[in-house]
């Protein structure tokens, strides 16, 4: 169970926490509803994060009125939950919906407060990452031995389509002794990826290429669209550092993995690219380049509502010597 909170815990991370109110800093900005939802097929559970944007010149007072929401699925309204407190799986103060979701569900949703426009937005559920096998190999490194994550599939063709994939390492350290099993502990972290070998992400344009300016993705969420594989078969080959573990008279630290893979909407997908863009516009603090801007899909509104399609694998064992 605690592994899959970790989905959860990347979906409020990557999206901006709507519990407080968000900073509109445009002088003739207006307020705004500010919706963020991410439905997907992993679990049962659909948070929805609701707030209203804070216009900085705005010498208005703040009203605490509660917002109306509307959820559909496949054009049948859904019960909306509310909980005033976190969770295993919320945070405080959020909106859910529950039951699972499958491929080329149709969600829509209106999100109203008394004072602004009805917030409106739609997504489809994309249908399951082409999978055809995934391997955790090691092999030698420039500086050593490394872990190669090896992902083939077949994308469909005559469609555009949006990829995602994100790696967690869990490190369990077990002492040896019983009177010190008390202090066993698991460590989950996500895997920063080496991509320079890999045609998907590792080309460079611009003045990317011109300062040697490596992307980086948020989180450690990767994702790709089919251009340059459309109908066709392909292997994505990733890499990290080897980690070994270690075992010694009085503990022992094994290391396993697990690869989530996604099949994005295209919603979702440009929401995360706009996001990338900002994290790695380093150029655009000295002038260089243009300010990038959120993406959003909410009319009347601010945010996201953006489906995807989760493979999860098992917890795969350390590749040994």
């Amino acid at each position: 169970m605690t592994y899959r909170l970790l989905f959860i815990a990347l979906l409020i991370s990557v999206l901006p926490s709507c519990t407080h109110e968000f900073s509109l800093t445009e002088v003739d900005a207006e307020r705004k509803i500010v919706l963020f939802c991410m439905p997907s097929t992993l679990g049962d559970t659909t948070l929805i994060q609701v707030a209203r944007s804070r216009v900085i010149h705005n010498q208005g007072t703040n009203t605490d009125s509660k917002p109306f929401l509307v959820f559909r699925l496949n054009g049948e309204e859904k019960e909306i939950y509310y909980t005033e407190v976190s969770t295993g799986l919320l945070p405080a103060r959020s909106y859910y919906v529950v039951g699972k979701l499958e491929e080329d569900d149709q969600i829509s949703m209106e999100v109203s407060y008394p004072d602004l426009p009805v917030a409106k937005s739609q997504t489809v559920i994309p249908q399951a990452f082409p999978l055809d096998k995934s391997e955790v190999v090691l092999t030698d490194g420039e500086y050593g031995r490394k872990i190669q994550f090896r992902i083939a599939f077949t994308d469909p063709a005559g469609a555009e389509d949006y990829y995602g994939m994100r790696v967690i390492k869990k490190a369990s350290t077990a002492f040896l002794q019983p009177e010190n099993s008390d202090s066993d502990t698991i460590k989950y972290t996500s895997v920063d990826l080496n991509l320079d070998n890999e045609p998907l992400f590792s080309e460079k344009t611009g003045f990317d290429d011109i300062f040697d300016i490596s992307k980086e993705y948020y989180r450690n969420l990767y994702i790709w669209d089919d251009s340059k594989i459309n109908g066709k078969s392909y292997t994505l080959k990733v890499d990290t550092y080897y980690d070994a573990g270690y075992e010694d008279e009085e503990q022992k630290e094994t290391i396993e993995f697990k690869i989530y893979l996604y099949k994005l909407s295209k919603e979702m997908y440009t929401y995360l690219k706009s996001l990338n863009r900002i994290n790695n516009n380093d150029l655009g603090g000295y002038g260089l380049a243009p300010i990038r801007s959120h993406y959003t899909n909410v009319e009347n509104g601010i945010g996201l509502l953006g489906g995807c399609n989760v493979y999860e694998s098992e917890w795969i064992s350390n590749p040994k010597e």
